[in-house]
């Protein structure tokens, strides 16, 4: 993505409540889809009303309408106040608990480095831009919105066999695949063994 200067505030590598972000960053922020967050910003209910529990019905952003001259821009005071009184599972969450066909089939977004260290075009990743747990996940999005870093769409599986900036990272990253291959091995090894014992209990067929 191309740099961004949008992310405002006297203070905004230490991302204070009143810096901004552009509607892109604050969707992955949020660890949703940017037409999700704009279905959300055009959410024709009551002002006043709430969703399911405590979450907030809309999220409106403090600036712009979201055209092209006029781009959407969020306070980030508001995202964390969403993404608290919404605390669903994330994407990634998701797609561990569907299985291999998560891990192998649903695109989710990773930070990496803005430019590939070696040839043949493999990104280095950073990190995954749905962590919320990553404790710098907050200045990557400041690295992000000035052109530093960049995100890119993934499988965790394509992600598992990419390069990493640091060996820890990938390898945390590289076990829960690693885990759900053995789980989906160890199945199959069981059934196999449960189908030899039935053959071995059948009755042989007697002969004609």
């Amino acid at each position: 993505m191309a740099p961004s200067d949008e992310i405002k505030g006297p203070a905004a590598d230490a991302l204070p409540d009143t810096a901004t972000l552009p509607a892109d960053l604050a969707a992955l922020y949020l660890c949703m889809s940017p037409a999700q967050l704009a279905d959300l910003r055009k959410s024709k209910r009551p002002e006043g009303r709430t969703g399911a529990g405590n979450a907030p019905s809309v999220i409106r952003p403090v600036e712009g309408t979201g055209g092209a001259k006029d781009p959407a821009l969020y306070q980030l005071g508001t995202l964390r106040e969403f993404a608290k009184a919404n605390a669903a599972p994330s994407a990634f969450d998701t797609a561990l608990n569907t299985g291999l066909p998560g891990w192998f089939g649903a695109k989710l977004p990773f930070f990496a480095e803005r430019e590939p260290r070696i040839k043949r075009g493999k990104r280095v990743l950073i990190g995954g831009a749905w962590d919320r747990a990553d404790p710098l996940r907050e200045q990557r999005f400041v690295a992000l919105a000035k052109g530093r870093i960049r995100f890119t769409s993934l499988t965790c599986a394509e992600a598992a066999a990419s390069l990493w900036a640091d060996v820890a990272s990938h390898r945390a990253f590289a076990d829960q695949g690693l885990a759900l291959l053995a789980r989906e091995t160890q199945a199959i090894e069981a059934s196999l063994a449960d189908t030899a014992r039935l053959a071995a209990t059948a009755p042989t067929d007697a002969a004609a």
